[in-house]
């Protein structure tokens, strides 16, 4: 069958998504305008139809349109144009991936592609801390500035999703490649290492439960209790090399342990501190109006005057957000934001894990679980994840993906 140029274009354009995705940055905008104008060289209206019948069609664009009349409430209108802005993403993405017809090809090469720009993106990190370490500052090897293209959290979750993508996909589709099998082993143990380099503390967490999963998953064989013991030791083993091998990287998670809930700084910066304290006036701030919410527009201003009022130095200096996107939507959009955020996460967690759909299951365990310490859907890097491959996955399903 031949294809059209606009068609060979339309197609190629998600697949360059997916790579730049680990990159970030603002030619994502550009490819996704792209994206978005070769689409309406390629309409079809049975398959527009068909987009229009998919339920998360609708979930998302109700909750943009929801986000755009609590915007227009909002008195900070430079905040509410700012969450349109970044909310665009949930007007678009179902219309790109929905309302048109992709082969399985073309998705087998989306994941493949975001496997490639990670592994780039580590080449990259690496090099840069090097180059860094060999000036005298070694702290480039490390968190923050470890990460150059985007958050440290972000970068491990995607990393922790391209591992899955391997582990689940690769055997099968390079089977017959040897070289590309062996690269496989190469780029788990490369996104590994930077995970830890990341020093992210969920990222950390997320790694020790799901890589155990996913192990299993892959290898049913391994749930006899013999094995399942074998398989917790090895486990303990990765743990202590690990943290001997990064002992920074863990000694971030000190925070979480030596955390005393009666005794906490106000005018703490520390990140696990300073959450505990922003969680604290956010909760009370959502049920001033936890039917509608206050606002997208004010959510912000409404936590930085109860920084101000409550001794918050820490958080009032840097200006933070709620830093959990279930209180930040429930400030912001109420009950109803917060209703739809679970149908996004925890709701898809349950019917992944039914299904036995585990890129899924993987997908919707890492938003739901950084959703909780962080306001994903306040970033670029967090909401085009979130819904690149929320839609994604439904694709996944619909083509059977996971026997291709």
């Amino acid at each position: 069958m031949k294809v059209s140029f606009p068609q060979q274009l339309f197609w190629s354009l998600p697949i360059l998504l997916a790579f730049l995705l680990p990159i970030g940055g603002s030619i994502l905008s550009f490819v996704i305008v792209a994206w978005l104008l070769f689409s309406f060289f390629n309409l079809n209206r049975k398959q527009i139809q068909k987009g229009l019948r998919t339920k998360a069609f609708w979930y998302f664009l109700f909750f943009f349109i929801y986000t755009c009349l609590s915007a227009a409430i909002s008195k900070n209108k430079t905040e509410a144009l700012s969450a349109i802005e970044i909310k665009l993403s949930f007007l678009l993405f179902p219309w790109l991936y929905f309302c048109f017809e992709y082969p399985a090809q073309i998705l087998k090469k989306c994941l493949v592609a975001f496997v490639s720009g990670n592994f780039f993106a580590c080449l990259y990190l690496l090099l840069r801390a090097t180059v860094y370490a060999v000036k005298g500052d070694a702290d480039y090897f490390f968190y923050t500035k470890f990460s150059d293209f985007i958050h440290a959290s972000y970068f491990s979750m995607y990393l922790i999703f391209a591992i899955t993508i391997i582990v689940m996909f690769y055997g099968k589709w390079f089977h017959f490649q040897k070289q590309m099998q062996y690269l496989s082993y190469f780029f788990i143990a490369l996104f590994t290492l930077c995970i830890f380099l990341c020093s992210s503390k969920l990222g950390i967490i997320s790694f020790f439960i799901l890589v155990p999963m996913l192990f299993l998953y892959k290898n049913p064989r391994f749930l006899k209790l013999k094995f399942l013991v074998l398989t917790a030791l090895a486990c303990v083993l990765l743990f202590v090399v690990a943290y001997k091998t990064f002992p920074d990287s863990f000694q971030r998670l000190n925070s979480i342990t030596n955390l005393h809930l009666s005794a906490i700084d106000k005018t703490s910066k520390e990140s696990t501190t300073v959450r505990i304290l922003i969680w604290q006036q956010a909760w009370t701030l959502s049920l001033q109006n936890p039917v509608f919410g206050l606002g997208v527009g004010d959510a912000n201003n409404y936590l930085y005057e109860a920084y101000a009022a409550n001794g918050l130095t820490g958080a009032l200096q840097y200006h933070l957000n709620a830093h959990n996107q279930y209180l930040q939507s429930f400030i912001g959009l109420g009950l109803i934001g917060l209703v739809l955020l679970f149908q996004f996460t925890w709701i898809q967690l349950l019917k992944a894990f039914q299904s036995k759909r585990f890129l899924l299951f993987v997908f919707a365990f890492l938003i739901s679980f950084n959703f909780l310490v962080e306001s994903m859907l306040q970033t670029a890097a967090g909401v085009l994840f979130f819904c690149f491959f929320y839609c994604f996955n439904h694709l996944v399903t619909e083509k059977n993906l996971y026997n291709a």
